[in-house]
């Protein structure tokens, strides 16, 4: 897996300007969309990796794990900006903000793995 966009807070705002403060209490759907797509996702503590999904029907997805951290999973492959629309649907979604739907055929489903990912777990480390 590559990582596309890393949160480790190394961005700098541009000399003389200072960036939008963004925080997980008060981002809005036009600071997802209208600002670089890094400072919102180093802003938000968002990890973005090109994951290892070749399905065609996959364009990406996310995971919320322990303590709130976010990582979005793109599909390889896909024209860049394909990729940064998703990702910053899929950001607007993570947080209950109201953003159409995508346009047909893409559709989002949702997804509680918890059950899953635990059995998984436990069968792993039993054996």
């Amino acid at each position: 897996m590559n990582i596309l966009q890393s949160s480790n807070g190394t961005r700098q705002a541009t000399p003389g300007q200072a960036e939008p403060a963004i925080t997980r209490a008060t981002v809005t759907v036009a600071q997802i969309m209208n600002l670089p797509l890094d400072h919102v996702l180093n802003s938000l503590d968002i990890q973005v990796i090109e994951s290892s999904i070749t399905d065609a029907n996959f364009y990406g997805g996310v995971h919320i794990g322990n303590g709130g951290k976010i990582t979005i999973l793109t599909s390889p492959g896909r024209d860049p900006r394909v990729t940064d629309t998703l990702v910053r649907y899929l950001t607007a979604k993570t947080f209950n903000l109201d953003v159409a739907d995508l346009p047909a055929p893409l559709g989002v489903k949702y997804t509680d793995i918890t059950e899953q990912a635990r059995n998984a777990w436990v069968k792993a480390v039993s054996a």
